[in-house]
């Protein structure tokens, strides 16, 4: 196995999401911080929380939430407790189109995932959360 797979994989994926996703002017990694918010909406999620669960860089994030503030898709607002940390919370606009984002990204799954039987979908999840797992070890 060589992990320049996975490497190609993840590009390929992330350029057929991208162009899938231009209409509603977001990119794959802007959709999921929306999914990620809008699964989680009792809580108030700072960005250090993108980060970790999302698996991304400060400056990263930094740059897909000023982008996504740019276009009207969150808003932030200061905590009561520590004036430089900032919440994070989707904007009207981004929950009208969080459903269609979400079934565009489900019907490439469902393509991308049509040759390949249900047994072999979940070996595959399996292998690939034990490789989660093993990079976290490495990178704690």
């Amino acid at each position: 196995m060589e992990l320049i797979h996975i490497k190609v994989l993840n590009t390929a994926i992330e350029r057929i999401l991208n162009k899938e996703l231009a209409e509603y002017d977001i990119t794959y990694t802007q959709a999921t911080v929306i999914g990620y918010l809008k699964h989680h909406p009792e809580q108030d999620i700072c960005q250090k929380d993108i980060e970790i669960n999302l698996g991304l860089t400060h400056p990263t994030v930094s740059s897909i939430l000023s982008r996504m503030e740019e276009k009207n898709m969150i808003e932030t607002r200061n905590m009561a407790s520590d004036r430089r940390y900032k919440y994070i919370d989707l904007t009207e606009k981004a929950m009208n189109i969080s459903d269609e984002i979400h079934t565009v990204i489900q019907r490439i799954t469902a393509e991308l995932f049509a040759g390949v039987s249900k047994e072999e979908q979940q070996v595959f999840s399996n292998v690939l959360k034990t490789l989660i797992s093993q990079v976290d070890k490495k990178t704690d």
